[in-house]
């Protein structure tokens, strides 16, 4: 009887601890996490990577998507956006922001960075958006990958 029990014990132990714990989902961004996320920081441009994740060396990139990694990208809760010279702490370029109805598109309207960016993820250490990069006439969707600006 011992031993069915000793036996019992170590199925139920062996069952326990093979269960699996699912994942909770983080839930779909609203206008209003997107938005405290955005004017926490300033944002610079960590890397730009291709579609599969490889980094871009940004000497391949144009001209204007090098210049993004000169700036640091302030979003203000008034839905105006500039580009900040990091070391002169001067205004660059100034512009407007807003957020697509179903939250999904970060509309962007300053010169070095104008269009619907598709957000891929936004969280307070890092943010990914989908840009078109045009390199002789041949163009490409990367990721713009942004990290808060200390």
């Amino acid at each position: 009887m011992k031993k069915i029990i000793v036996l019992l014990s170590i199925v139920a132990g062996l069952n326990l601890s093979s269960c699996k714990t699912t994942n909770v989902e983080d839930p779909a961004p609203t206008v209003q996490t997107i938005t405290e996320t955005l004017v926490t920081t300033a944002w610079k441009v960590d890397k730009i990577t291709d579609a599969s994740g490889s980094v871009i060396n940004p000497s391949n990139l144009p001209a204007e998507s090098r210049a993004l990694f000169g700036v640091n990208i302030q979003f203000n809760n008034d839905k105006t956006v500039r580009a900040i010279d990091p070391v002169a702490r001067t205004i660059v370029n100034g512009g407007k922001w807003d957020i697509s109805a179903d939250n999904q598109t970060l509309d962007i309207d300053i010169s070095q960075l104008k269009g619907q960016f598709p957000i891929v993820s936004i969280k307070k250490d890092r943010m990914v958006l989908k840009n078109n990069v045009s390199v002789s006439g041949l163009t490409f969707t990367v990721n713009l990958e942004l990290i808060p600006a200390l």
